[in-house]
């Protein structure tokens, strides 16, 4: 019907819908968008212990307090943005609204809770040369001895802001690039002009 509302995300026209892009190779590198990915912005105290026992418990992991590391489990990703900032990405649909009950948990507590899922797009960058295309753009030291699994960063790629985590992945280079909406077009066609070189062509 015309008027049957669908959800689509900024890059829903680079994609034709898909989730791929069309640049790069298995063999070398691929871009894969991780559509409506849920993310929310936490602030508070790190010595308030009611305030981490509180977000502990309704995540079931601890906030990371050590600069640019992360905590994880199954469901949830914790990023170290700023002492006293984090975001917290879901790694699957939640059975709940997550902000409510984080918000129920921290009531009473001085901290401010915000969804971001409709403020920026996520995508992954992975195989041998992702390293590479995210080196084009990047200023940060990629190498896997300064930047690990388990870590994150905010940089920029060429002129947008970025915020990159290192996935941990046994078989080779794995990243998120987590960027904001309105910046996400231009992040992704840098991202895919940095693919070209390695993207197979069919004579």
């Amino acid at each position: 019907m015309l008027n049957e509302p669908r959800q689509q995300t900024p890059l829903a026209g680079l994609t034709g819908g898909a989730g791929a892009f069309e640049h790069g190779s298995p063999a070398c590198v691929i871009l894969l968008e991780v559509p409506f990915a849920e993310l929310v912005n936490l602030r508070g105290e790190p010595d308030n212990l009611d305030f981490t026992a509180a977000v502990q418990s309704t995540l079931g992991i601890p906030l990371p307090t050590e600069p640019n590391t992360t905590t994880e489990s199954d469901q949830y990703c914790i990023m170290w943005l700023a002492p006293d900032e984090w975001m917290i990405r879901a790694k699957r649909p939640q059975a709940g609204d997550l902000p409510t009950r984080l918000n129920v948990a921290l009531r009473g507590i001085f901290c401010a809770v915000t969804d971001q899922s409709s403020a920026y797009s996520t995508v992954q960058l992975s195989g041998p040369k992702a390293r590479c295309v995210l080196a084009k753009g990047c200023p940060l030291d990629l190498h896997p001895r300064i930047f690990g699994a388990g870590q994150c960063a905010q940089s920029h790629y060429y002129k947008t802001s970025v915020l990159l985590r290192r996935l941990d992945d046994k078989a080779g280079e794995h990243w998120e690039v987590i960027v904001r909406r309105s910046f996400a077009d231009y992040a992704l066609r840098m991202l895919m002009d940095g693919m070209w070189e390695y993207t197979e062509r069919r004579n």
